[in-house]
């Protein structure tokens, strides 16, 4: 639709729309991700944080739930809506934050019907995770680390790999939160996040 709506003015409809709204909520994540392309790419990674962000983002989660009017329709749908819902996207470059949780909540935040939060958080991730893909080809064909024997063409597969079900992943979270509310993401994320607090403070895993 939003191909033939480049061409033909009488197809310029909501899903016409809502292809350019995908490409607007799409630059905040490149922008970000280029700005900090080197502290992704170092896979810095503390369980400190990790826990954090699952435990507070879970209360902001179970806010939207709570809160969210969940009224407007594909057709109501604003540039504005998408560069809200876009930074939000950002916010999953922090581990432990959700990319389908974070785009989900600023929907309903929004007082986006579920659905569609749903829908347009799926179609901001196919863009964001095909870039992340692309961004880590480069690191497919430089030399190995010592001890590794996987090769450049080897890693690439396995990137593309990664890629396809990080994609079916998000798919099928985004279809089971269509007919699901998100208190049950929000008590998955409590669980995670408590017994990973609880195995650092008792010493039985480090930080880093």
């Amino acid at each position: 639709a939003w191909f033939t709506g480049l061409r033909v003015a009488e197809y310029r409809d909501a899903d016409y729309r809502l292809g350019w709204y995908v490409i607007i909520g799409t630059i905040p994540i490149c922008i970000v991700g280029w700005a900090f392309k080197d502290e992704i790419r170092s896979g810095v990674r503390n369980l400190w944080v990790i826990a954090t962000a699952l435990l507070v983002f879970s209360a902001v989660i179970a806010l939207a739930e709570r809160f969210g009017r969940q009224s407007r329709h594909v057709d109501e749908l604003t540039w504005r809506d998408a560069v809200v819902v876009g930074v939000s996207q950002t916010l999953a470059l922090v581990p432990g934050v959700s990319r389908s949780g974070a785009t989900i909540s600023a929907g309903l935040f929004l007082g986006l019907e579920r659905e569609l939060a749903a829908r347009f958080g799926f179609l901001l991730a196919i863009p964001a995770v095909f870039a992340s893909g692309l961004f880590s080809l480069p690191d497919a064909f430089h030399p190995v680390l010592e001890g590794m024997s996987a090769t450049g063409p080897q890693l690439l597969v396995a990137t593309v790999i990664a890629f396809v079900v990080g994609l079916a992943t998000v798919a099928w979270l985004l279809r089971f939160l269509v007919r699901h509310s998100m208190y049950w993401f929000v008590g998955y994320r409590v669980l995670v996040g408590a017994g990973v607090l609880i195995l650092l403070a008792s010493g039985v895993v480090s930080a880093t």
